[in-house]
């Protein structure tokens, strides 16, 4: 995919995320203020909460595998050459397809379940609920094939990069970004 669209897809994520945790922070804020001072309540801010918790962590997982920055242990990549570790990253990556495989197909069946059964408060489907490991499914698909491709190829150093390694570059790239920038 080309860089443009997957850095608009990226940001479409991190703005859901982050509105997902704002309305969260909101709703369980005021209903604890609501309870406290005026013994009253939100009532759709429990239920609602926990929907917005599930869609965020699910969405983040698919995030932080885009961004390849998820909890991961490379360690025995680092010890190996480059040849199992290319089998070994081809190998994983199988795995995750096979385990998205396995989110679509869940989730399209919970799905289907529970169109029928609603929130008692919200009064929505809890397909909404259970609609995340298909969507999650799904999205975790491209990232996936993504680094089975890169690492098909061989390009494995790219993925096998740890975290400290990539934000040390991030961050000379930045620097270097600054000092080219002419000054007033």
């Amino acid at each position: 995919m080309p860089r443009r669209i997957t850095g608009w897809i990226t940001r479409g994520f991190e703005l859901l995320i982050v509105a997902c945790l704002t309305l969260m922070g909101i709703l369980v804020f005021g209903n604890v203020v609501l309870r406290y001072a005026f013994n009253t309540g939100i009532a759709v801010s429990e239920e609602l909460s926990r929907l917005l918790f599930v869609w965020l962590i699910f969405m983040g997982a698919v995030l932080a595998s885009a961004q390849r920055i998820h909890i991961g242990f490379d360690t025995l990549l680092h010890v190996v050459g480059p040849r199992v570790r290319r089998l070994l990253l081809l190998f994983t990556g199988l795995l995750l397809l096979a385990g998205c495989v396995i989110f679509i197909v869940g989730g399209w069946r919970q799905t289907q379940i529970n169109l029928a059964n609603s929130y008692p408060v919200l009064g929505i489907s809890y397909a909404w609920l259970y609609g995340v490991g298909l969507v999650f499914g799904v999205a975790l698909l491209f990232p996936v094939c993504s680094n089975l491709l890169r690492a098909w190829r061989g390009e494995e150093g790219e993925l096998t990069e740890d975290l400290g390694a990539q934000i040390e570059a991030e961050a000379r790239r930045v620097a270097a970004e600054a000092d080219a920038e002419p000054r007033p």
